[in-house]
């Protein structure tokens, strides 16, 4: 499985919706200069394939293409290869501008669904620590502030942060709380300039899940959910 992210971005002057993705795993996957792409909505999102039809059927490829509603696109290298595409049709799958989106891709074919309201992707790489921390809008947005405190639960499959308001002069009934729940209670810290909330290791192995592995984060004020990633349910 072969997973990328990213964010429907507007286009210059008209502000269409825009699907953009770059880099040399392009071609690797098939998706090479000058071949034809076709480039179709799907429910939640659209699908590229390389389409390898000669030249004597180009006239149904288009024909064909139209029917869905979709566009036949190139890879582009003038900048780096890359693959865009812009237009109405993107909002006809359901994607719009600022949409978080997961990638899904393999041999001649591209997968693109849209993330669910207030949700984001990260990975826990083995060789930096760093990953393995919650940091940014993230926490502020959602009410998990420098010095304030969550009480972190874990089972498999899932990790949940909630934010504990009672105040750091309370610590001591906290820490009462958090283990007698068997939970662990950890501190939001302001890094050199980056705020930040460690994802503690015991509890990524109680919850099965791998260095390396993308992870699904819900957040809403006062809660942050980890989860391993589904994906049938984003549609794939």
């Amino acid at each position: 499985m072969n997973v990328k992210f990213l964010s429907v971005t507007p286009t210059y002057r008209t502000r269409l919706p825009r699907v953009y993705l770059c880099g040399t795993w392009l071609t690797q996957m098939g998706f090479m200069p000058g071949v034809l792409i076709q480039a179709l909505p799907e429910p939640g999102g659209m699908v590229f394939r390389v389409c390898d039809e000669n030249i004597q059927k180009y006239s149904d490829l288009v024909k064909d293409t139209q029917a869905k509603g979709g566009k036949l696109i190139q890879v582009c290298c003038e900048q780096g290869l890359t693959l865009a595409t812009s237009g109405q049709y993107i909002r006809t799958a359901g994607l719009g501008v600022g949409d978080a989106c997961i990638v899904l891709y393999d041999y001649g074919i591209i997968r693109v669904r849209k993330l669910p309201p207030q949700t984001k992707i990260i990975t826990t790489k083995k060789t930096n620590p760093k990953t393995r921390m919650l940091c940014g809008n993230i926490l502020t947005m959602n009410g998990f502030l420098p010095g304030s405190l969550a009480a972190v639960s874990s089972e498999p499959g899932k990790i949940a942060f909630f934010l504990q308001d009672q105040g750091i002069e309370h610590y001591r009934e906290m820490m009462k709380y958090a283990r007698a729940n068997q939970m662990n209670l950890m501190q939001v810290v302001n890094a050199a300039g980056v705020i930040r909330i460690r994802i503690p290791d015991l509890c990524l192995h109680k919850a099965g899940f791998a260095l390396n592995e993308s992870i699904l984060v819900h957040y809403d004020y006062g809660s942050i959910i980890l989860k391993k990633l589904d994906l049938n349910a984003l549609g794939f």
